[in-house]
C-alpha cells in the first residue's frame, strides 16, 4: 500500500512538472508577439547577395537593404506598428542566429525542410521560387537532362535549398556547396564548377549582367512544398508567427504581395545607375569597412599583446602547475582555427550573457565584442610566444647581475629583461598585427561590416566580382605597408637609442 501511494505521488509529481512546463511554455510563446510590440522594433536577419529578393542599393552615399522579401518584411512591420531592424549576414549563419533568439525573423528565401523545423519554427508560405540549372554557353548543349549532370561539379549555396535540390535530385552530380551566391556565379562563370542550381528570380538578373551564362533545358520537377518560401522564427514564436500569417495571407489575397514581387524585378532589372564607377559610387562604405578593420585589428592586438605578456610569464614560470595551464592554453589556442574560435565565442557567449544589440556606426556591438575577444585571445596565444622567446634570447647572465644589484625577479623582468626583448619582438609583433589586419576578415562571417564583409556586399550589389575583390586587396595592401612601415621606422629609433 505504501509503494502504491509513492507510486501515485511520483506519477502526480511527474504531471504537475508537465503541465507546468508545458504552461511556462505556452507563456512564453504568448509573449512572442507582445515583446515585438513592447520593444517598438521588428529585428530581422537576412542576406543580402539575392536580387530581387533582399540586395544592397546605395543611396545617396549610404548602403540600403531593399528586395521582395525586405518590402514584405516592412509591411508585416507597418501592420505591427513598430520599425524594421535590418541585419545582413551569411545565408549559412541566418539559421543559427535565429535558433539563438538574435533575431524576431529572418527572409532570405527560406524553404521549411524537416532538419530546419527541428530548430525554428516557419511561417505559411508567401511565395513559390522555381528552380533552374545555370551554366555556360558552351556547355549549354551537353546539359540536356538532370542525368547528363552525372560526374560534373554542380554548386549551390550553402544551407540554401537549392543546395537540398542537388543533393535531393541531382545524387549522380559532385556536388559544390559556396557560401554566397555572387562567389557561386563567378565559379560558373569561370568554368571552375559545372553548373549550379539557382532560383529563377536571381538567374534571370545574373543573365543580364553576364552574357557568358545560360539556363540549361533541364526541368526539375519539385513538389510544391519544397518551392515554398517561408520565413523563419525562432521556437517560441507562436503568437509572432500566427499574427505574419494572417498579414501574409491579405497580402495575397489583395493582390499586394504579387505588386511587391513585380516592383522588385523590375527595379532590379532596371540595376544601380550609379554603380558605373564602383569605387564612387561605394567608396563610403569601403572607407566604413577600412576604418572597422583598422579599429578592431588596432583593439585586438593591444588586449592581444597585454594578455600575451601575462601568458608568457606564466609559461615562464618556475611553478609546474602554473606553467602546464600556460602550455595548454597556447597549444589549444593555436591548434584550433581562429574561425572556429570566433564562432565559439560568438554563439558561446551570446547564450550565457545578454550583450545589448547596441549600434556603433552601424555595427552590432553585440557581434563586435564576442569576434574581438576571440581574436584579441587568438592573438595572445602567438604573442605569448613571441614574447617568451625575445626574453629567452636575452643572455641569462643580464638576469643574475639584476640580482647583484639586489632587484628582485619582477623588477629585474621588467627593468632590464623586457627593454632588451623588446627590440629582439618587435619584428614579430608587427607581423602579428599585419596577420591581425587581414584576420579581421573572419569577423564577416558574424556580419561585422569590416572590409571584406563590405566587399562581398559590393560584389553582390553590383556584379562586379573582380572589381570589388581588387578594391578590397588593393586597401589591404596599403594598410600593412604603411603597419610595416611605420614598424621599421620604429625598430629603427630603438636601435640608435640603443647603441647611445
Amino acid at each position: 500500500m505504501k509503494k502504491l501511494r509513492v507510486f501515485i505521488l511520483g506519477i502526480a509529481s511527474i504531471l504537475s512538472l508537465f503541465f507546468y512546463f508545458t504552461t511556462s511554455a505556452q507563456a512564453q510563446t504568448d509573449d512572442s508577439l507582445q515583446e515585438v510590440l513592447d520593444s517598438g522594433a521588428l529585428t530581422i536577419g537576412t542576406s543580402a547577395d539575392n536580387p530581387p529578393k533582399e540586395y544592397i542599393r546605395m543611396n545617396g552615399g549610404q548602403e540600403e537593404i531593399v528586395g521582395f522579401d525586405i518590402d514584405v518584411a516592412q509591411r508585416i512591420a507597418e501592420e505591427l506598428d513598430v520599425d524594421l531592424e535590418i541585419t545582413n549576414m551569411k545565408f549559412d549563419g541566418l539559421i543559427p542566429s535565429v535558433q539563438e533568439g538574435e533575431f524576431d525573423m529572418a527572409l532570405a528565401g527560406f524553404n521549411p525542410t524537416p532538419e530546419r523545423e527541428e530548430v525554428v519554427s516557419f511561417s505559411d508560405s508567401y511565395h513559390d521560387l522555381p528552380f533552374v540549372i545555370l551554366t555556360t554557353r558552351d556547355k549549354e548543349d551537353s546539359y540536356t537532362s538532370i542525368e547528363s549532370l552525372a560526374g560534373q561539379e554542380v554548386a549551390a549555396q550553402k544551407g540554401s535549398t537549392q543546395e537540398t535540390i542537388l543533393n535531393d535530385y541531382i545524387e549522380e552530380a559532385r556536388p559544390v556547396a559556396l557560401g554566397k551566391l555572387p562567389e557561386m556565379i563567378s565559379e560558373i562563370n569561370a568554368g571552375t564548377a559545372d553548373a549550379g542550381v539557382v532560383g529563377y528570380l536571381s538567374a534571370r538578373n545574373y543573365l543580364d549582367n553576364y552574357p557568358n551564362l545560360t539556363v540549361a533545358d533541364i526541368d526539375i520537377e519539385v513538389s510544391e512544398e519544397e518551392t515554398a518560401q517561408t520565413i523563419a522564427f525562432p521556437k517560441e514564436s507562436q503568437a509572432l508567427i500566427a499574427e505574419v500569417n494572417q498579414i501574409i495571407a491579405e497580402m495575397q489575397e489583395n493582390g499586394e504581395m504579387d505588386e511587391l514581387l513585380e516592383k522588385n524585378i523590375e527595379e532590379t532589372q532596371a540595376g544601380d545607375t550609379d554603380s558605373q564607377n564602383t569605387l564612387e559610387v561605394y567608396g563610403p562604405l569601403f572607407l566604413r569597412g577600412t576604418a572597422t578593420t583598422i579599429g578592431v585589428a588596432f583593439v585586438c592586438v593591444i588586449v592581444g599583446t597585454l594578455l600575451g605578456v601575462f601568458v608568457a610569464m606564466l609559461r615562464l614560470s618556475s611553478n609546474k602547475f602554473i606553467n602546464t595551464i600556460a602550455f595548454f592554453y597556447i597549444q589549444v589556442l593555436r591548434g584550433t582555427p581562429a574561425l572556429l574560435q570566433v564562432f565559439i565565442f560568438y554563439f558561446g557567449l551570446s547564450s550565457i550573457l545578454t550583450i545589448p544589440a547596441i549600434h556603433v556606426w552601424d555595427i552590432n556591438l553585440a557581434r563586435l565584442i564576442p569576434g574581438c575577444i576571440a581574436l584579441a585571445i587568438n592573438s595572445s596565444a602567438y604573442v605569448a610566444e613571441i614574447i617568451r622567446s625575445g626574453i629567452n634570447a636575452v643572455d641569462s647572465g643580464q638576469m643574475e647581475a639584476g640580482y647583484s644589484l639586489g632587484l628582485n625577479r619582477r623588477i629585474t623582468m621588467k627593468e632590464i629583461i623586457l627593454p632588451q626583448a623588446t627590440r629582439n619582438i618587435l619584428p614579430a609583433l608587427g607581423n602579428e598585427f599585419v596577420s591581425m589586419i587581414k584576420e579581421t576578415s573572419l569577423l564577416s562571417v558574424i556580419a561585422v561590416s569590416e572590409l571584406m564583409f563590405v566587399a562581398d556586399t559590393v560584389k553582390a550589389a553590383t556584379y562586379r566580382t573582380m572589381e570589388s575583390l581588387f578594391i578590397a586587396a588593393i586597401i589591404y595592401f596599403m594598410i600593412t605597408w604603411l603597419v610595416s612601415w611605420l614598424v621599421s621606422l620604429l625598430e629603427k629609433r630603438l636601435e640608435k637609442s640603443a647603441k647611445v
